[in-house]
């Protein structure tokens, strides 16, 4: 029994001495954690001071939006600046290889080259279709349209109060057309009244109103005074400009026209770029100028403009197949101090217009 009870002893001693040694790795492990814990919370804490925190909170999305939107706002300056500067964004011609014609009015500042051969090639039996926007109180443009080509004319402008058969083959609606992301209250020339948002539709739900559905409209003409960037952007992104033709544009750069704030400036280039992207080019483009009154601009938009007075009359049409693939938006860069001080000085630089059909030179 004696030494049964020692053998006992033994083992219950050498169970002792076990438990304890496994205790103490757990306890010792524990005790490292807490070091290294302590450690590097001391380590982060002389970082912050060093800047190291500094560093880590720009990459958090608060600092990363606004370089995304440097970025952008870069990224648009250029595409704009490819429209405006000549042979940088992709040119076509009329059908027949005819250069793009005027239609004579009274008001000749307000003349815009189009392409006249695209509708005398149309048949007899293929009536032409013609949407203006934005005629104010003006119908001679339109009157035209239907005398010399036959055109069905259908005029636009939600601030006019004109009778519906305004003129012998032009009918007038009091809608205009709607825009995406543009306030129509602020884009406006001190000239015009702010556009009531109740009569704004798009394109489809006013060719369905129109009862055009299924016709292709020949000319779009677009002259509403700072709402054609939101109305090229929901035409050209949604895939609507496909129910046109010919696009005949007024662009305008000034601050009460449409480009007042950063995010006009990216509806702007999102609607030059979802144009090329539905592959349509410039078949005249032509310098002209707007009041003084309405003369100030986004500072973004110096970088752009060529002028203290700076407007466009710019056609497009579809390129054909052979053009719809090109290299995209250089970046032009260019003196922004030197903008501005043209612009401060009512100088003019020189500007050389799209010349999609050059002069051959006599031998």
């Amino acid at each position: 029994m004696l030494i049964k009870s020692k053998k006992h002893l033994a083992a219950s001693s050498f169970c002792w001495l076990q438990t304890p040694t496994i205790s103490g790795l757990l306890l010792l492990f524990g005790a490292i954690v807490t070091l290294l814990t302590l450690l590097t919370t001391m380590s982060m804490m002389k970082n912050m001071e060093s800047g190291y925190f500094n560093n880590l909170r720009s990459h958090t999305p608060e600092a990363v939006a606004p370089r995304n939107l440097r970025l952008r706002l870069s990224h648009a300056v250029s595409t704009l600046r490819c429209l405006t500067i000549p042979k940088c964004y992709p040119t076509v011609r009329c059908l027949d290889d005819k250069a793009p014609m005027q239609i004579p009015i009274r008001h000749e500042w307000e003349q815009q080259a189009f392409c006249v051969s695209d509708l005398t090639e149309k048949s007899s039996d293929d009536k032409c279709l013609i949407y203006s926007f934005g005629i104010n109180d003006s119908t001679e443009w339109e009157e035209k349209m239907h005398e010399e080509f036959g055109c069905e004319v259908f005029a636009f402008d939600p601030t006019s109060k004109l009778p519906r058969d305004v003129a012998p083959g032009v009918t007038f609606h009091e809608i205009g057309l709607q825009g995406d992301e543009v306030d129509v209250s602020k884009t406006h020339s001190h000239q015009y009244d702010a556009l009531d948002a109740s009569k704004l539709l798009t394109l489809g739900e006013i060719i369905d109103q129109m009862g055009h559905t299924g016709r292709k409209i020949d000319v779009l003409r677009l002259d509403c005074e700072g709402c054609e960037w939101g109305v090229l952007k929901q035409l050209a992104c949604s895939g609507e400009s496909e129910l046109v033709e010919q696009l005949m544009v007024e662009m305008h750069f000034q601050k009460n026209l449409g480009l007042s704030t950063d995010e006009d400036i990216l509806t702007a280039a999102d609607a030059i770029a979802c144009l090329e992207r539905e592959h349509w080019g410039v078949a005249s483009m032509e310098v002209s100028g707007c009041g003084p009154a309405d003369a100030q601009y986004h500072e973004l938009a110096l970088k752009i403009i060529r002028g203290p007075f700076f407007l466009l009359y710019v056609t497009m049409k579809r390129l054909p197949e052979e053009q719809q693939v090109w290299h995209g938006y250089p970046n032009h860069a260019t003196s922004y101090a030197h903008i501005v001080s043209n612009v401060a000085n009512n100088v003019l630089p020189e500007y050389e217009t799209y010349d999609v059909y050059p002069t051959k030179e006599k031998d």
